[in-house]
C-alpha cells in the first residue's frame, strides 16, 4: 500500500513541474527577434527603417545600416505564476540577442544570435504532510526547470533603390533540463530524484522585404517551419541510474510577419506590426496564432535643444491570442511597454532601455495565469572597426631662417 501511495504522489508532484502552460514547452518567455527600441514601442520594428535597426528578424532590415554596427542586450524581471490554489514568483534572467552587421557597398552581411523561448523555475515548498491509504507522510519536495531556445543567424540584405532584400539562414539549438526530488521524514521511504534533459537542433531560413516611400515605410518576411532533432535522457537515483527514451516531435511554426511604419512632425513615429503563426499546422496545437502591435515614438534630432529635449521616448502595447483553449475559453496575452534611450557622443550610438508588464490568462476563467514585469537595457551602433578620423591633412613646418635669428 505504501508503495501504491508513492507512486500517485510522484505523479502528482511530477504533473506540477511545468511552469506555464501559456508558452510551448513550459518556455514563458517568448521573443520575437526584436530589439530593445522595439521593445519598448509595442514590440514593432520590422518595418522602421528611419533609424539603425538591428532588428534582424526581418532579414531586410539589414539594409538599413550603413556603418559596422554592434548590438546587445540583457533582460531580466520577474513572472508570477497563478492558480486556482497557489501563488509564486520566480525571477529570470535573458540575453536576447547580439548581432552584428557589416556594410560592403549595397550589400549588407550579417550575423545575429538571438533567444526564441526561455523558461526558468527554481520552486521548493516548505514540509507537506498527506494522509492516504491509512499512511501519513511528511515530505519536502523540490521543483526545477531551466528552458532555453536559440537562433544563430547568418544574414544577407541587398540595398536597392527599389525594394530591399534579404535572406537568413537559421540554425537553432536549445535545451530543456527538468528535476524533481521528494525528501521523507519516514526512513522506509527513500528520498526520491528525477532528472529529464532534452536538446534540440536544426536549420531553417527566412526571407524579406523592405522599403521606404516618402515618410512611410514598411516590410515583411517569412520563416519556415521547423522540426528538431530530439534527444531525451531520463536519469534518477536507483538502478538502472540511467535511460534514454524514445524520441518525441518537438517543433516551431512556419511564421508570416509585417508592419508599417509613419513619421510625422520630424520628431515623432507610430508603428504597427503583426506576427502570425501557423501552429495548426504542426503536432502541438490546432489554432494558429496572431499578435498584434503598435506603438508611438518621439524621435528628436540628437544635439539640438535641452538635453532633455534630445532624450528619445517610445510607449506602445500589443494583443496575442495564444494557438490554444483552456476550459473552453481563449487565451490573450495583454502588454503594455515604454521605454528610452540615453545618447552618448555619436547620435548613432545609444544605450536603450525597455520596460514591459505582460499578462497571460484569468484565474477564474483558465484556473491559470502569469504574469511578468522585465527590464532590458542594451547598447546599439557601435561602430569598433572605424578609427576617428584626422581633422588636419599633414602639412611641413617651416625653418626659421638663421640670418633673421640674432
Amino acid at each position: 500500500m505504501k508503495y501504491s501511495f508513492l507512486l500517485i504522489l510522484l505523479a502528482v508532484v511530477i504533473s506540477l513541474t511545468g511552469n506555464s502552460i501559456f508558452s510551448f514547452e513550459e518556455m514563458p518567455v517568448k521573443y520575437y527577434g526584436t530589439d530593445v527600441y522595439g521593445l519598448g514601442m509595442g514590440e514593432t520594428g520590422s518595418a522602421d527603417l528611419f533609424r539603425i535597426n538591428p532588428n534582424f528578424s526581418n532579414p531586410s532590415m539589414l539594409a538599413s545600416t550603413n556603418k559596422v554596427l554592434f548590438s546587445t542586450a540583457v533582460s531580466l524581471g520577474y513572472i508570477w505564476y497563478e492558480d486556482s490554489e497557489n501563488k509564486f514568483r520566480d525571477d529570470t534572467l535573458d540575453f536576447p540577442y547580439f548581432s552584428l552587421a557589416v556594410p560592403l557597398k549595397n550589400h549588407r552581411l550579417g550575423f545575429s544570435f538571438n533567444s526564441i523561448s526561455s523558461g526558468n523555475l527554481d520552486v521548493k515548498t516548505e514540509e507537506i504532510s498527506v494522509t492516504d491509504f491509512g499512511d501519513t507522510l511528511n515530505y519536502t519536495s523540490g521543483n526545477q526547470v531551466i528552458s532555453n531556445l536559440y537562433s544563430a543567424d547568418f544574414i544577407y540584405s541587398l540595398k536597392n533603390r527599389y525594394l530591399n532584400l534579404g535572406i537568413s539562414l537559421n540554425y537553432y539549438l536549445g535545451h530543456r533540463f527538468q528535476s524533481w526530488n521528494l525528501e521523507f521524514e519516514d526512513d522506509d521511504y527513500e528520498d526520491a530524484e528525477y532528472r529529464l534533459e532534452k536538446t534540440f537542433k536544426n536549420q531553417g531560413f527566412s526571407i524579406g522585404i523592405s522599403k521606404k516611400i516618402g515618410d512611410f515605410s514598411f516590410g515583411s518576411s517569412y520563416s519556415s517551419a521547423v522540426k528538431f532533432d530530439v534527444s531525451k535522457i531520463y536519469e534518477f537515483n536507483h538502478y538502472p541510474y540511467a535511460d534514454t527514451l524514445n524520441l518525441e516531435n518537438f517543433e516551431i511554426p512556419a511564421e508570416i510577419s509585417g508592419g508599417l511604419t509613419y513619421k510625422f512632425l520630424n520628431k515623432y513615429k507610430a508603428s504597427f506590426g503583426f506576427n502570425y503563426e501557423m501552429w495548426e499546422n504542426t503536432i502541438l496545437y490546432e489554432k494558429n496564432s496572431l499578435k498584434l502591435g503598435f506603438g508611438i515614438g518621439y524621435d528628436p534630432l540628437s544635439g539640438y535643444g535641452e538635453w532633455y529635449n534630445q532624450i528619445p521616448l517610445r510607449i506602445g502595447g500589443y494583443l496575442r491570442e495564444l494557438p490554444f483553449e483552456k476550459n473552453e475559453h481563449k487565451i490573450m496575452e495583454n502588454a503594455l511597454t515604454c521605454g528610452i534611450a540615453i545618447p552618448l557622443k555619436s547620435p548613432d550610438k545609444k544605450i536603450e532601455i525597455s520596460v514591459k508588464y505582460l499578462t497571460r490568462g484569468n484565474v477564474e476563467k483558465h484556473d491559470l495565469a502569469d504574469r511578468s514585469l522585465m527590464l532590458t537595457i542594451g547598447v546599439t551602433g557601435f561602430d569598433i572597426f572605424k578609427k576617428k578620423s584626422r581633422k588636419t591633412a599633414p602639412r611641413d613646418i617651416p625653418k626659421a631662417n638663421k640670418k633673421y635669428i640674432r
